[in-house]
């Protein structure tokens, strides 16, 4: 079960008693096999609430720590912490508003894009309608020292407690769940919808955080779409209104941690042609953001299928925005030769890839019989001009 702290536990947790005890709880390990043991510790100088808070605070924090480089003293509610930002992303779009002074944060949650926007801009108004997000969020914007640059008001943000004039820009992230706790892909059913922040704040220069698989038809056709990606997942997107939007843009692909950019509006002549050599399999935002042609033209690659977003080229590219494949084999996209190679090829290992086939990973993995000694390979299935194809790589980079 979740835990959600009581008001008075919240207080525990914002005192130093509430510190002391995180303090004591950090030196356990907290481990299924030990967190019984731990808990009968706790409960030495602590009440069943207080060590089962502070047991949550710490658990949560050693996961928060791969967002937040502060996490070990920071304060987190497990729904939260999960819809968080991380932290390089959320500097990274901060970044944006650094020509606005005043930014409204609306559902600023348990703070980290208010910290962010607070590292950049003079004056952030956090709003939020849940009284311990507010806490914590405050809690949090001490850690990382920009309490003072930030007003926190708890209040429902839709209801523009503040009136228009007294901010320059406004940054959403909505709830991407339901209110019976099920993620959704819906706009629409976001918390707010995402329609509704949109008409609120029509005027105003706005950033709105949205899933990475956001659908692009039910977006304006005048915003601009940021995809970013980290270490090569793509983590989120991001609507761009007004005066925040890049002029002649709608489409925008950030690889992070590099801060790699690339649009709609640079080059997109690719050539097609037959596989060569080596086989790229473009960046996870360059792919979601639609610009695999931008990619070929910018490194001088072609299309082995207009279709199908990989790459090929005769020579090896080391680039952040692909990653390389060699390929060794090209096969016909059946089990018996794939089989028969990889047995007469002594690999024992194969990591399997599909775009454009249809077929589930799974299920061709179930089938493979490879050698029972050997090299590890990368069998990618695709479709090359109509034909189902297996290439058997090694990846370069």
């Amino acid at each position: 079960m979740t835990f959600i702290p009581t008001p008075e536990t919240v207080q525990f947790l914002l005192s130093e008693a509430g510190r002391e005890g995180l303090a004591r709880a950090e030196t356990l390990s907290l481990t299924p096999m030990s967190r019984l043991r731990d808990v009968q510790f706790l409960r030495k100088t602590l009440s069943a609430e207080r060590t089962a808070a502070v047991v949550e605070q710490v658990l949560l924090r050693r996961r928060g720590a791969e967002k937040f480089s502060r996490a070990n003293a920071m304060l987190f509610l497990r729904d939260a912490l999960a819809q968080a930002t991380r932290e390089m992303l959320a500097q990274h779009r901060a970044a944006r508003f650094t020509p606005f002074a005043r930014v409204a944060d609306i559902g600023c949650g348990i703070g980290g894009d208010t910290i962010a926007l607070a590292q950049t801009v003079s004056r952030v108004i956090a709003l939020d309608l849940d009284a311990t997000r507010l806490k914590f969020a405050s809690h949090n914007a001490a850690v990382y020292n920009t309490r003072e640059k930030i007003r926190f008001i708890q209040a429902n943000g839709l209801q523009r407690p503040f009136r228009e004039h007294a901010v320059d820009a406004i940054f959403a992230d909505p709830a991407r769940r339901t209110s019976a706790g099920k993620r959704t892909f819906n706009p629409q059913h976001y918390l707010p919808p995402l329609n509704t922040l949109m008409t609120l704040f029509d005027r105003l220069p706005g950033g709105i955080k949205l899933a990475p698989g956001i659908d692009f038809s039910v977006l304006p056709a005048d915003a601009e779409v940021e995809i970013v990606s980290f270490r090569g997942e793509a983590k989120e997107a991001v609507l761009w209104r007004n005066a925040l939007a890049t002029p002649g843009i709608s489409r925008r692909a950030t690889l992070l941690p590099g801060g790699y950019s690339l649009t709609d509006a640079d080059d997109d002549a690719c050539a097609e042609g037959s596989p060569g050599a080596y086989l790229f399999e473009p960046d996870t935002a360059v792919i979601r953001a639609g610009l695999v042609r931008q990619v070929g033209a910018r490194l001088g690659l072609r299309l082995p299928d207009a279709h199908i977003a990989y790459l090929t080229g005769d020579n090896p590219i080391n680039s952040p925005f692909v990653t390389a494949y060699h390929i060794e084999a090209q096969l016909p996209l059946k089990i018996k030769r794939i089989n028969q190679y990889l047995k007469k090829e002594n690999i024992r290992r194969v990591n399997i890839k599909q775009r454009g086939t249809g077929l589930h990973p799974e299920r061709i993995s179930a089938q493979i019989k490879p050698a029972k000694t050997g090299c590890e390979r990368t069998l990618i299935l695709t479709r090359v001009k109509d034909t189902h194809t297996a290439f058997v790589c090694r990846r370069i980079t």
